[in-house]
């Protein structure tokens, strides 16, 4: 698995768009399909998306292939990646692993 970091400078648009800017941090498969991804706003709201919890009202993990920094993506470390996921509040799941 591979991890990155990027920092989305747009609001959502859509009813959460009060939320603000977001960062966003994907764990990537060799197969470079999306594994998990964390979403956390200048609200303090955070998303989380895997191949177990796939969509809800807020959005769904990504489909398709990571595309290789394509919007300028930084690599991070696993260490950090789950750093995160256990010690974020997510607003749309609970007793995340």
């Amino acid at each position: 698995m591979k991890h990155y970091y990027w920092h989305w400078d747009e609001s959502r648009g859509d009813e959460y768009d009060n939320w603000g800017t977001s960062d966003w941090y994907y764990e990537v498969a060799d197969d470079k399909s999306y594994n998990r991804v964390i979403q956390i706003y200048q609200s303090g709201d955070a998303l989380f998306y895997s191949r177990e919890h796939i969509e809800d009202k807020y959005g769904f993990l990504p489909e398709g292939s990571f595309g290789s920094c394509e919007y300028g993506e930084k690599p991070i470390s696993a260490e950090a990646f789950n750093k995160l996921v256990k010690e974020t509040s997510f607003t749309n799941v609970s007793n995340v692993t």
